[in-house]
C-alpha cells in the first residue's frame, strides 16, 4: 500500500511540475484512454473516432490536440479538421462540449467516471504529418487523429481500428494490445501514440528478420513498376550494416510504411517511418528509360529515416523530448539531428554495397557544390538555421538567398569532422567512435547539449575542438576542406586550370597511404 501511495504522490508532483513521472508509477495509478477508429464511408475521406476518457472524478475535462509533430518543425492546425464533436456519459446522456481555443475543448462530466467522446476527422491531406483516407487505404498520424487529456503525465493509450469492407490490414510501429483482437494496438503513453502512424487498407506487406527481429515493408497506393523483392533485399542489407555499426537494434519490430502517391518526403518515428515514395527509377537526362538494374530511387530516403531511429529518436538534442505538443522545441543542434543523419545514411549505404565509392563521392560533390554556391552560407550559421526553423521553414530543406540548410551544411560538417578526427588520431579513431560513444552516453532519456556533443568529439579526437565548432557551426565563416583533401588524397576538380568546380576526385599523385585511408573510411574497417 505504501508503494502505491508514494507512486501516486509522484504522479501528482510530476503533473504539478509539468514533467512526466516514471512510467512504472503511471501504469499502476492512471486509467487508460482508449480509441476506436472507424471509416464508415471511405469515399468521404472521413474517419470517426470514439474515445473513452477517464475523468478522475473531475467536474470538467480539458482536452487537446497537438499543434506540431515530432521531426517536422512547423506549427500545423490539426484541430481544423475535427468535426461533429460530442460527448456522452456511460448511460448515454449528452454532455456539454465547449471549444475553448483553436486546439482545446472542455467537457462537463456531470460526475461521470468516464466520458465517451466522438468526433469526425477529415482526412484529405497528403503530407507525412496529416491524414488521408480513400477507397483503398487510410493514413492515420497520431497528432491529427487523437484528442487526449491536456496533462503532462504518462498514461496508456489503446487504439482499435474497425476496417471497412475490402480493407485487409492495419500496420504500425505500436505493439499489439493484449487479447489478440485484430487491429488493436497499445501505446504506453501519448507521446508514443503520436510517434506511431498507422496505415490501414489494401496493403502489400513484406517481411525480413535481422537478429531475430521482424521488419515489415508495408506499401499502399499505386506501386506499379516497383521491384518490391529487390527493395526488401536492399533494406535488409542496410539494416544489417546498421547493426554492425551501432552494435544493437533497439526495438522489438520495425515498420517501413511506404505510400506510393504524388508528393515526396519522409518522417522518422521511434520504431517506424512514414514516407511518400516513387515506384520506379526516373528516365535518364536524355529521356531514355533507366536501365533494368537501376536502384530504387527512394532507397536513400528510407536509409535516412531508418538511421534516425538511432540519431534523433534515441540519441537526441536535449530539447527534443519529452515533448510539450503545444510548445515548439527549439534547438541549435538540428545540424546533428538531420545533417549528421544524412552523412551516415549515405556512408552506411556505401559500406553496405548499396552504392559505389564513386557514386558516393559524386553525391558528396553535389552537396558541397550546393553549399558553396549558396549565398545564404555567408549570412546564416547552421546553428542559427536550426534555431530559426520554426519562424523560417526555408531554413530546413529549401534555403532561400538569406538562409542555409542544416540538412546540407550539417551533412558536410559530418564529413569534415570525421576527417579531422581521423587526421588528429592518425586513423586510430573517427566520427564513428563519437557517434557510438554519444549513443551509449546520451541515447536513453537524457539527451545531449551542444557542449556535451562537442566534448564527446574532443575525447575521441584527443584535441580541443572549440575553435572548429565555433567557426563551422556557430559562425558564417567559410569551411576548410583541407582535412578531407589531405587525409584521403582527394582534390576538387579543375576547369581550364581553375579550381572551384567542387567535384571531389582522387588526386593523380594519391599515395598508397591515402588510398588505404580512403578505403578504410568507405568500408568502415
Amino acid at each position: 500500500m505504501r508503494i502505491v501511495v508514494v507512486q501516486f504522490v509522484a504522479v501528482l508532483l510530476a503533473a504539478w511540475a509539468g514533467v512526466a513521472p516514471p512510467a512504472s508509477a503511471d501504469a499502476q495509478t492512471l486509467a487508460p484512454i482508449s480509441y476506436v477508429v472507424r471509416v464508415p464511408a471511405p469515399d468521404t475521406h472521413e474517419a470517426v473516432v470514439a474515445a473513452t476518457i477517464p475523468t478522475g472524478g473531475r467536474a470538467s475535462l480539458d482536452l487537446m490536440m497537438p499543434t506540431w509533430s515530432p521531426g517536422y518543425y512547423r506549427v500545423e492546425d490539426y484541430a481544423a479538421n475535427v468535426r461533429a464533436i460530442s460527448a456522452a456519459a456511460p448511460d448515454g446522456g449528452a454532455l456539454t462540449v465547449e471549444k475553448t481555443s483553436a486546439n482545446h475543448w472542455r467537457v462537463t462530466t456531470g460526475g461521470a467516471r468516464t466520458v465517451s467522446l466522438t468526433y469526425t476527422v477529415f482526412c484529405h491531406e497528403r503530407t507525412v504529418t496529416t491524414n488521408w483516407v480513400d477507397a483503398d487505404h487510410g493514413v492515420f498520424n497520431g497528432a491529427p487523429t487523437f484528442i487526449t487529456l491536456a496533462e503532462r503525465v504518462r498514461r496508456r493509450h489503446d487504439v482499435r481500428l474497425e476496417l471497412p469492407p475490402g480493407w485487409t490490414s492495419a500496420m504500425t510501429g505500436l505493439a499489439d494490445a493484449p487479447g489478440g483482437r485484430p487491429h488493436h494496438f497499445r501505446a504506453p503513453d501519448y507521446e508514443t501514440l503520436v510517434d506511431s502512424p498507422i496505415v490501414a487498407g489494401k496493403l502489400d506487406i513484406r517481411r525480413f528478420d535481422v537478429a531475430g527481429k521482424p521488419h515489415f515493408i508495408v506499401s499502399a497506393g499505386d506501386s506499379t513498376g516497383w521491384d518490391g523483392e529487390r527493395a526488401t533485399r536492399d533494406l535488409r542489407v542496410f539494416v544489417e550494416e546498421n547493426r554492425r555499426f551501432w552494435g544493437v537494434l533497439p526495438y522489438d519490430k520495425y515498420v517501413f510504411l511506404l505510400l506510393f502517391r504524388p508528393g515526396g518526403g519522409g518522417l522518422e518515428h521511434r520504431n517506424s517511418n512514414l514516407s511518400t515514395v516513387v515506384a520506379r527509377p526516373r528516365p535518364r537526362r536524355d529521356g531514355t528509360p533507366a536501365p533494368p538494374d537501376a536502384r530504387w530511387p527512394s532507397l536513400g530516403l528510407e536509409a535516412h529515416e531508418y538511421v534516425h531511429l538511432f540519431n534523433v529518436k534515441r540519441l537526441r538534442p536535449v530539447e527534443l523530448g519529452p515533448f510539450d505538443f503545444e510548445k515548439a522545441p527549439v534547438t541549435g543542434n538540428l545540424w546533428i539531428a538531420e545533417g549528421v543523419t544524412s552523412y551516415y545514411s549515405g556512408l552506411l549505404m556505401t559500406r553496405a554495397g548499396l552504392q559505389t565509392a564513386d557514386e558516393y563521392l559524386a553525391s558528396l560533390s553535389s552537396l558541397i557544390g550546393g553549399l558553396q554556391t549558396s549565398p545564404g552560407r555567408l549570412l546564416q550559421s547552421v546553428e542559427r538555421s536550426s534555431l530559426d526553423v520554426w519562424e523560417n521553414s526555408n531554413s530546413g530543406v529549401a534555403p532561400n538567398a538569406g538562409t542555409v540548410s542544416y540538412y546540407n551544411k550539417g551533412h558536410v560538417l559530418g564529413l569534415l569532422l570525421d576527417a579531422k578526427i581521423r587526421r588528429a588520431t592518425n586513423g586510430r579513431r573517427s566520427f564513428d567512435d563519437v557517434m557510438r560513444r554519444a549513443y551509449a552516453r546520451y541515447g536513453g532519456e537524457r539527451g545531449f547539449t551542444g557542449d556535451q556533443f562537442r566534448q564527446t568529439a574532443e575525447e575521441v579526437a584527443g584535441t580541443d575542438l572549440r575553435t572548429w565548432f565555433a567557426s563551422a557551426v556557430s559562425s558564417t565563416a567559410e569551411l576548410d576542406y583541407a582535412d578531407v583533401l589531405e587525409w584521403y588524397g582527394l582534390r576538387f576538380a579543375t576547369t581550364d586550370g581553375a579550381a572551384g568546380a567542387w567535384t571531389l576526385e582522387r588526386r593523380p599523385d594519391q599515395t598508397p597511404a591515402q588510398r588505404e585511408r580512403l578505403a578504410a573510411w568507405l568500408s568502415g574497417r
